[in-house]
């Protein structure tokens, strides 16, 4: 019997093509445009990504392979400034794929995030029941001789068939970050964010301290008077924003909040830094 596994949103084979020197082909670019000669390479980069001079980016290219669920799939191909080669669940039976050590079902299930009032209603169960039973009925179609074509309309939107190839130059890759890092991402997407986050900065170090929230990109928060988020009670099912509290040393205004005349303290931007990098790793962790 083949096993239904429960895995994590994952990202893997991350590369920057030309590796830790390609940030080199933004300042080349720049200086093709004007920038004299006396401004620093390193200073040359830092300055286009924090004025959002983002055209120059798209000379620096990254690949990597990603899988998240059948039902979030459609809302990472949004990001369509991008070209990506995927798992077919026309031609591949669901169980099986080259991202496999062995044949599986697959399942992404954020049952860690379901809050223990919602557990002890069964939420966890029914949610459980449900993508088995869904997993059943696509074997038992294919059983009985209907085409993978078909069959796949029985799999459930936790089914981790969204397995893509992608290849997006760095403009594109930050514009998905400083979407998909906010705290009002939707959880599956903030771990990817994350990983790949974590994957950019390792590979592309200079990036480190310019790449995070569209807040952290522009300085200043697009968020303006969201309830439950920037502004009113928490809400429930959103991770508290770092950057709300005018009270901190981290904290991002919103632009609302700016407009209105609102005096902002001196900014700890390597406090902000501990602060941002240590929620990506647990939202990374998908646990």
């Amino acid at each position: 019997m083949t096993e239904i596994m429960v895995v994590k949103p994952l990202v893997w084979n991350f590369s920057v093509v030309n590796g830790k020197e390609a940030w080199k082909e933004v300042v080349y670019s720049a200086r093709m445009s004007g920038v004299p000669p006396q401004v620093k390479d390193e200073d040359v980069f830092k300055m286009l990504v924090s004025n959002d001079y983002s055209s120059a980016l798209e000379h620096v290219i990254v690949k990597y392979d990603v899988k998240l669920s059948k039902g979030n799939a459609p809302e990472f191909l949004e990001h369509r400034i991008a070209s990506h080669s995927g798992y077919s669940t026309r031609y591949i039976e669901v169980s099986q794929g080259i991202d496999k050590k062995e044949p599986a079902y697959e399942v992404i299930l954020p049952l860690h995030l379901i809050k223990e009032d919602l557990r002890k209603e069964g939420a966890d169960k029914i949610l459980d029941s449900s993508v088995n039973e869904s997993v059943e009925q696509y074997k038992e179609l294919l059983s009985k001789g209907t085409p993978r074509e078909i069959a796949r309309y029985a799999l459930p939107f936790a089914q981790a068939v969204g397995v893509y190839h992608v290849t997006m130059n760095l403009r594109s890759l930050l514009n998905l970050l400083s979407l998909r890092l906010c705290v009002r991402s939707s959880p599956e997407l903030r771990c990817i964010a994350a990983q790949l986050y974590d994957h950019l900065v390792r590979e592309l170090p200079i990036a480190r301290g310019l790449v995070g929230c569209r807040g952290w990109m522009r300085g200043t928060c697009p968020e303006s008077g969201v309830t439950g988020v920037r502004a009113g009670e928490q809400h429930p099912n959103y991770p508290v924003c770092l950057f709300k509290s005018p009270d901190s040393e981290i904290y991002i205004p919103t632009t609302k909040e700016l407009r209105a005349g609102l005096a902002v303290k001196k900014y700890n931007k390597e406090k902000a830094l501990f602060a941002q990098e240590n929620q990506f790793a647990k939202w990374a962790e998908w646990s």
